[in-house]
C-alpha cells in the first residue's frame, strides 16, 4: 500500500488528464470543445464566528456579506432592476453593486518542509459608503473561520467527475475517527474546498472611490497546535478539606502525576518494575525501572519513560481537544523503515524498546565477536530495564518500524519544555514541543525518524505526527505519466513547464569537492555518482558500496561495545554513537540499489507545471514526464509537494504543482 510521501494518483485524475490532453486533438466531440472553451470557475467564501461543522451556519450579518460569490451574484443587489437592484437608489444610492471577488489563490503543501495551508483573497468594494463597515467587520478580524468552495461547470471533467474512493491508508483510517467530516466534498474532480482562519488583511484606495481588500487566511489545521503547553488543573480537595485554588502547570507536571498514579498502584501489588499498556492498545505504554546494571551493582537509579503514542494521545486529550482537534501517532499508520542494526544512541533518553519480539534495538552488544569482549573479562552486552517483562509487541518487525513504540524518559519530557519556555521568542506551544522532540530523535535514531507535524492531505482537520522518511510501499507505485509534451506524446494538459536544479550552498562541496562520494547520511543517495553513472562504473560504485557497508558494520559493532563498557551517559560515548549511526543509516545493507530504493532521497531540483483546475491530487502523489532528458527518467520519479489552486478575475481554475524529484533508479545504460 502506498504511504503518505510515495503515493499513486488517483485513477480518476489520471483517466481525466489523459481525456483532457486529447481534447481537440484526438478527440474533436462536442464534450471536447465545451471542455475547452466553456468553463467558468465559480467562487464562494463562507465566513463563521466559529470552527465551521456540520449543522453551524454562516455568521448573520445585516447584508449577508458572510456569504460573497457562489449563487449570490444572481440576484439581489447585484442585478439592476428589482426592489434591491442596484439601480434603486434607495437602497444603494451610488448605483453599484456589492462587493465581488476579484482573485484566489490557495496553496496546499507537504507542511514537512516547513510550508503552511495559505488561502489569499482579493475582494474589489465598489460602493464604500454601503459596504465598507460589515465587510470591515466580517473579514478583517483575525481568527475568523471561512470556508472556500470553487466549483467548476460539469462540462469541465470530460471523465466520471467523482474521485476513485480508493484513497490512502492514513486517510481511510482518519474517516472512522472523523465522523463530522463530509467525505462527500472530497470526492468531486470540479470542485475544492479550504477552511481557514484569517490572519493578515489590508485596504487598497483606488481612484474611482473602490477599495481593494486583501486578506490571508492560514489553513485551520495550522493553528491547531499553535496552543502553549501549560494546562488548567482542576479545584482539588486539600488534606484539611480546604479549596485549593486552580493551579497552571505545564504539560509534563500532569503527565508526571498520571505516571505516578499508575506506579503507586502498581506499587501496591508489589510491582517495581513493569511495562504497563493503556486502553487495550501496542503503543501506549509506560516504562518504569532500573535501566541497567553493572555486575552485581545497581548503577542509576529508577526511570520512568512513556512511549510517544501515549505522549501524543495524553496532548490530544489534555490540550488538543479544547480546539476540537487532536494529533494522531499509532501503530496503525505511522510507520518507519526497518534497520536491523539500530539502536539509540542515548537509550536513557530515548528507548527503541524489544518488547515481546526480543529484538536486539534495546540491547548493546559487540555484535561481530562477542567472544573478545567475554575473553578480555569485560561485559559482552547491555540490555535495558532487563528486569522488565515487555507487554508491548516491541519497536520493529521484520517489515517495518513503529516510532509510536519509541520510549521518552519523563525528564527529557521536563528539559524539552524547560527550553522552549526560555528559548527566543518565547512560543512554548505543541508545535515547537513536537518540533524538540523530533530532533532528539532524529539524533540519537542517526537520522532514520525524522517526525513531523502534517495535515492528512485529504482530510484537512487530521493532524499526523508521521515520520517524513517513511516512503516504503509495500506494493508497486506506478508514477502517473503526465501528458506534458505534445511533440512526444500527441498530447498535452501543461499550460507552463520548468525544471530548475536547486542545489543549497551548504551541500555545494558534497557534489564538486574531493569528497562528494562520501557526502554523508541521506543525501549520500542524492548526490552520490550511482545515479547518473553507466553500467560498468555502477557495477564498480556497488563494490565500493559494499566495502563501505563492511567498514560501517564494523564501527557501529565498536561504538556499541565501548557504550556497553562505559556508563549510558557518557556524553563522548554518545556523540560517537550518534556519528556512525548516521553512517549506518545510509550503509545499512551490502546492496547500493535496496539502500537507495528504501530511503528515496530528494535531488535539489525543482520541477514545476501548471494544468486547467482539478481537484483530487495531493502532495504525495509521484509523477513522471515523458520528453524529459532520458537519465530523468530513469533516476527520478517525480513527487508532488506542493500544489496551488488559483481562480483569476476572468473565472479561470488553474492548478500549479511543484515537485521534487526522489531518487529512483530505473534502468542501467
Amino acid at each position: 500500500m502506498s504511504t503518505l510521501f510515495y503515493s499513486q494518483v488517483n485513477t480518476s485524475v489520471q483517466n481525466e488528464l489523459i481525456a483532457r490532453g486529447s481534447a481537440g486533438v484526438g478527440d474533436r466531440s462536442t464534450k471536447a470543445m465545451d471542455y475547452m472553451l466553456g468553463k467558468i470557475t465559480n467562487v464562494e467564501i463562507q465566513a463563521f464566528d466559529s470552527k465551521p461543522k456540520p449543522g453551524i451556519k454562516i455568521m448573520p450579518t445585516e447584508r449577508g456579506y458572510a456569504l460573497l460569490g457562489g449563487a449570490s451574484v444572481l440576484g439581489n443587489s447585484y442585478m439592476p432592476s428589482g426592489v434591491d437592484g442596484y439601480l434603486n437608489d434607495k437602497i444603494r444610492p451610488s448605483n453599484r453593486i456589492p462587493p465581488i471577488i476579484t482573485d484566489v489563490s490557495i496553496a496546499i503543501n507537504d507542511q514537512s518542509k516547513s510550508y503552511i495551508n495559505k488561502a489569499s483573497v482579493s475582494i474589489l468594494i465598489l460602493d464604500a459608503d454601503a459596504d465598507l463597515e460589515e465587510m470591515e467587520m466580517i473579514y478583517c478580524k483575525p481568527g475568523r473561520y471561512l470556508r472556500i468552495k470553487y466549483a467548476h461547470p460539469d462540462n469541465a471533467i470530460l471523465t466520471d467527475p467523482l474521485l476513485d474512493t480508493v484513497g490512502l491508508p492514513t486517510s481511510d483510517y482518519l474517516l472512522t475517527q472523523f465522523p463530522d467530516v463530509d467525505s462527500s466534498n472530497l470526492l468531486k474532480m470540479n470542485e475544492f474546498y479550504f477552511q481557514g482562519r484569517i490572519s493578515t488583511f489590508s485596504f487598497s484606495y483606488n481612484s474611482d472611490g473602490s477599495i481593494a481588500l486583501t486578506f490571508e487566511a492560514i489553513g485551520t489545521s495550522n493553528t491547531y497546535a499553535d496552543i502553549q503547553v501549560y494546562i488548567k488543573n482542576d479545584k482539588e480537595t486539600s488534606e484539611t478539606g480546604e479549596k485549593q485554588t486552580n493551579q497552571i502547570g505545564n504539560l509534563y507536571t500532569l503527565l508526571d502525576t498520571e505516571v505516578k498514579n499508575i506506579i503507586t498502584a502498581k506499587n501496591k501489588d508489589n510491582i517495581t518494575e513493569f511495562e504497563f499498556l493503556s486502553n487495550g492498545t501496542t503503543d501506549q505504554g509506560i516504562l518504569n525501572g532500573i535501566p541497567y546494571t553493572i555486575g552485581n551493582t545497581t548503577t542509576p537509579g529508577t526511570e520512568r519513560m512513556v512511549s510517544l503514542g501515549y505522549l501524543i494521545q495524553f496532548i490530544s486529550s489534555k490540550l488538543m481537544e479544547q480546539v476540537g482537534a487532536n494529533i494522531t501517532c499509532n501503530d496503525t499508520i505511522c510507520k518507519s523503515n526497518l534497520y536491523s542494526k539500530l539502536i539509540s544512541a542515548d537509550s536513557q533518553k530515548i528507548l527503541l524498546w524489544r518488547g515481546k519480539a526480543d529484538i536486539m534495538s534495546s540491547t548493546y552488544y559487540f555484535d561481530h565477536s562477542a567472544e573478545v569482549a567475554k575473553s578480555s573479562g569485560l561485559i559482552d552486552k547491555r540490555i535495558m530495564f532487563p528486569n522488565v517483562k515487555p507487554e508491548s509487541p516491541g519497536f520493529s518487525d521484520n517489515e517495518d518500524s513503529y516510532p509510536s513504540r519509541i520510549y521518552i524518559n519523563l525528564e527529557e519530557i521536563k528539559s524539552i519544555i524547560e527550553t522552549i519556555e526560555k528559548q527566543e521568542p518565547k512560543e512554548p506551544t505543541i508545535k515547537n514541543f513536537l518540533i524538540k522532540l523530533s530532533e532528539t530523535i532524529r539524533i540519537n535514531t542517526g537520522d532514520a525518524i525524522n517526525l513531523a507535524l502534517v495535515q492528512d492531505p485529504l482530510i484537512p482537520d487530521a493532524l499526523l505526527y508521521y515520520d517524513v522518511n517513511y516512503v516504503k510501499s509495500n506494493v508497486n507505485v506506478n508514477e502517473f505519466t503526465l501528458p506534458a509534451f505534445a511533440t512526444k506524446t500527441g498530447r498535452s494538459v501543461v499550460r507552463e513547464f520548468s525544471l530548475t536544479s536547486n542545489v543549497p550552498n551548504t551541500v555545494k562541496n558534497m557534489i564538486f569537492g574531493i569528497d562528494s562520494w562520501d557526502t554523508g547520511t541521506q543525501k549520500q543517495t542524492a548526490y552520490n555518482p550511482y545515479i547518473y553513472a553507466d553500467a560498468e562504473t555502477r557495477s564498480r560504485l556497488a563494490e565500493e558500496w559494499k566495502l563501505k557497508y563492511t567498514g560501517t558494520s564494523i564501527d557501529l559493532a565498536d561504538k556499541k561495545y565501548e557504550y556497553v563498557q562505559k556508563p549510558a551517559n557518557d556524553p563522548q560515548v554518545i556523540a560517537d554513537l550518534q556519528s556512525v549511526l548516521k553512517k549506518y543509516v545510509t550503509y545499512f545493507t551490502p546492496n547500493i540499489e535496496a539502500s537507495i530504493q528504501t530511503s528515496k532521497a530528494i535531488f535539489p531540483m525543482e520541477l514545476e507545471f501548471t494544468i486547467d483546475g482539478i481537484n483530487g491530487l495531493k502532495y504525495g502523489d509521484v509523477l513522471g514526464f515523458d520528453g524529459l532528458p532520458r537519465r530523468y527518467t530513469e533516476s527520478f520519479v517525480f513527487a508532488i509537494m506542493g500544489i496551488t489552486q488559483a481562480v483569476s478575475t476572468d473565472g479561470q481554475w488553474t492548478t500549479q504543482v511543484r515537485c521534487v524529484p526522489r531518487v529512483r533508479i530505473k534502468g542501467n545504460s
